[in-house]
């Protein structure tokens, strides 16, 4: 009862809210009058919105000359829209969709980018982050880097579709401390602190802390984090620094199921804020540890040594009642208008009270050299690098609904409408299987980009990775917790994988350019570290491969703001399809391809207004779903790819008012998705509602230390999904709700 007055009581605490910040704000009026020289950026300073250059240091050139699609989330523009997690950043970002956790293939951030799954394209400044998981808090990064298009030349295998880079926050050659306390709708309460000093001439620290608690917006799920990360930089204005980095964040959440949907779509009389899980059972807990070495070597006006190294330690473990089964409606017919015999009830299957311990140990290097020189009249920007990832990853399952013997219990049905979520019979804990992976990547790289003259630039590069998988795959009976050891299965596979880029820019003027691109990449089997090739039955399949096409240009129409537009090519020709007349393996006779054009801007407009804007129209089909082998109708061939919108956007905008009162915008839309294909048995495709969202801020600036800052989400309470299993659950988009941030530096 307590739960469903704080949901209905949204619109009241929003608008107290609103009401709140101006009061506290007119109280300070004499104080705002005697300080006319505030955090007001100047014209020809740089917008907080604006990253001209991307932090890989494989890159050599500005975003300007750069030929590629990369959209930079600056940390005053995550500040700004109260984006804590990495999806929150995502959902920002035109061409990004989001699948539904499941039971059997784990729980985390599972990314589609540009149509294609990049749930394993994830780095953390330039070094892969394999283990899939939820990456809920932003606190101890700069910016999430996302590069479009296939590029595993620049970032390792497997990045078909692109990838996201974090980039982490560092210490500084500058005292600076802030604090930030916000309060919110939906008992949110949270905490960062970020300090940096200077501790001499040559050392400077830095320290950044977070706590963090909620109840999902509109839902009953809840979550609660926190986090600490130091680092510590020796030469901070010397030639050669070195950075040591550590960080540790542990969550304790409600895995994010939501409610059953059908075909994309609501069902009628279902509440959004349902739970069908066991309340009392289900939790997600995530314990991550990251060590890091970062040395930087400025050796001379033309060579300069990049070097990390990483270990890292990911451990996820979740129990989760996933909402599957048949909800029979009081009509007596399921939503598909198929006839079941319990009206009302919601008939539970699946897995319940399941249980999954995910860790991911990882060891990485990555060395390169960046050079300049020149040949004749062409100059040189030359990156040689190598490196070397070693990934081990187990997998504990499991479960807990057995009684002493080990035996499956049964599960009673819910109420479809009002759901007892409440697990009231026997727990036992048994073991059903443990899988263990070990993936090993050597890396060499060469990254060229060439000047002719003041117009022309034309990049090159290529690398090669080596792949090493093995893994190993145990079933364990719940009776007597022996082995089945005729289940016992062993696998490996190793890669040799070549990817490679190509771009030729030409500048009109010195502020634009104009390019076109090519690039490749490669995705084995093994790219990830888990259990899908522990079944044997994918692990002999060549890697599957990709190419990008993109043309584009880029305008800087004035210092701080930067224009783009591109139309892009996705062209996958070697897809994994079963093969009908091998049932064992897999054929690599899959075709498909995503045509696309995005456009973006970022910058500031005028001296007091910033913007941050992109928008993307993709299409993509299917060119061949079968193997050559099979002479039956190939159903999918010429019908549109799932995962993609065709049209998606979204704007953040800020305009001050005067230097004490800034006020900004933001919208997201992201259009209709297809969620599943047809077969020969049906034409009707499961396919998403499109949404669009509506925020703003209030900024009240009192002093150059001292700020306080309104945020409103969703404030037309739009009802949407975000995570999707199609004619399965659905995350429900997050409802109406407003954040209070009170934020001192000192």
């Amino acid at each position: 009862m307590a739960k469903s007055k704080i949901r209905n009581n949204k619109a009241v605490q929003t608008v107290a809210l609103a009401i709140a910040l101006p009061n506290l704000a007119f109280a300070a009026t004499d104080d705002v009058v005697s300080l006319p020289t505030l955090d007001v950026q100047a014209e020809g300073s740089t917008s907080p919105y604006l990253q001209k250059e991307a932090s890989s240091t494989k890159r050599t050139e500005s975003l300007l000359n750069t030929a590629k699609t990369t959209q930079i989330i600056t940390a005053e523009s995550l500040k700004q829209q109260n984006l804590l997690s990495l999806q929150d950043a995502l959902a920002t970002t035109p061409g990004i969709t989001f699948g539904a956790g499941e039971g059997g293939g784990g729980y985390g951030d599972k990314i589609n980018l540009r149509g294609y799954d990049a749930s394993y394209n994830t780095t953390i400044d330039g070094l892969r982050d394999p283990a899939l998981y939820t990456r809920s808090d932003l606190f101890n990064y700069e910016a999430v880097e996302i590069t479009k298009g296939a590029n595993s030349a620049e970032n390792g295998a497997g990045q078909v579709s692109g990838g996201v880079n974090l980039v982490s926050k560092k210490p500084k050659n500058v005292d600076a401390n802030e604090i930030n306390v916000g309060v919110g709708t939906d008992d949110y309460t949270r905490f960062t602190g970020d300090f940096n000093t200077v501790v001499n001439d040559s050392v400077a620290a830095r320290l950044n802390v977070m706590g963090h608690k909620n109840q999902y917006p509109g839902g009953p799920e809840e979550a609660k984090r926190w986090g600490i990360a130091p680092s510590i930089t020796f030469g901070i204005n010397d030639a050669t620094k070195t950075t040591f980095s550590y960080f540790h964040q542990e969550d304790d959440n409600d895995p994010m199921y939501g409610i059953p949907n059908y075909m994309g779509k609501f069902i009628s009389g279902i509440s959004t804020s349902n739970r069908y899980g066991y309340r009392n059972l289900d939790n997600q807990k995530i314990t991550a540890d990251i060590a890091t070495i970062n040395i930087e070597s400025q050796i001379n006006d033309k060579l300069k040594l990049n070097s990390i190294t990483r270990y890292s330690d990911i451990d996820q473990e979740t129990t989760i009642s996933a909402p599957q089964g048949t909800y029979c409606l009081s009509s007596g017919l399921t939503a598909a208008g198929v006839s079941c015999t319990t009206p009302g009830q919601y008939v539970v299957s699946g897995p319940r009270g399941s249980y999954r311990d995910t860790e991911t140990k990882q060891w990485t290097n990555d060395t390169n050299l960046v050079s300049q020189f020149n040949t004749g009249l062409i100059e040189h920007a030359l990156v040689t690098g190598i490196g070397f990832t070693q990934e081990d990853y187990t997998l504990t399952s499991g479960g807990y609904l057995y009684d002493s013997n080990g035996n499956a219990l049964s599960k009673p049905n819910m109420d479809v409408y009002n759901p007892d979520n409440y697990w009231h019979g026997a727990t036992n804990f048994r073991k059903t299987g443990v899988t263990d992976g070990t993936l090993n990547i050597y890396s060499a790289y060469v990254l060229d980009t060439m000047k002719f003259g003041p117009q022309w630039l034309f990049n090159l590069g290529v690398r090669y990775d080596h792949t090493d998988a093995k893994y190993k795959s145990f079933s364990y009976s719940t009776t007597t917790g022996a082995e089945v050891l005729a289940n016992r299965t062993t696998s490996d596979q190793k890669d040799n994988l070549v990817s490679y880029n190509a771009g030729l820019t030409f500048k009109p003027t010195e502020n634009s350019s104009l390019y076109i691109a090519y690039s490749n990449a490669q995705k084995p089997t093994s790219y990830a570290a888990s259990a899908t090739c522990a079944t044997g039955t994918t692990c002999d399949v060549d890697p599957e491969e990709a190419v990008n096409y993109e043309v584009g240009a880029k305008w800087q129409a004035n210092p701080d703001i930067l224009l783009s537009a591109a139309i892009f090519r996705n062209e996958q020709n070697k897809v994994r399809v079963s093969d009908p007349s091998n049932t064992t393996t897999y054929a690599l006779d899959g075709k498909n391809h995503v045509d696309g054009v995005e456009l973006g801007a970022v910058g500031k407009i005028l001296p007091q207004w910033d913007i941050s804007a992109s928008v993307a129209y993709m299409k993509g089909e299917y060119d061949q779903s079968i193997a050559d082998s099979v002479n039956d109708a190939d159903y999918k061939e010429g019908t549109e790819m799932t995962n993609i919108p065709k049209v998606s956007g979204s704007l953040w905008t800020t305009y001050a008012l005067n230097p004490a009162w800034k006020i900004g915008y933001g919208l997201t839309y992201q259009g209709k998705t297809y969620l599943s294909d047809v077969s020969a048995t049906s034409t009707v495709r499961g396919e998403s509602d499109d949404y669009l969202l509506h925020n703003a801020s209030v900024t009240y600036t009192y002093n150059q230390d001292l700020s306080f800052n309104l945020i409103g989400k969703n404030l037309s309470n739009e009802k949407y999904f975000t995570n999707i299993r199609n004619s399965g659950w659905s995350t429900v988009g997050a409802e109406r709700s407003a954040v209070f941030n009170i934020n001192y530096k000192f």
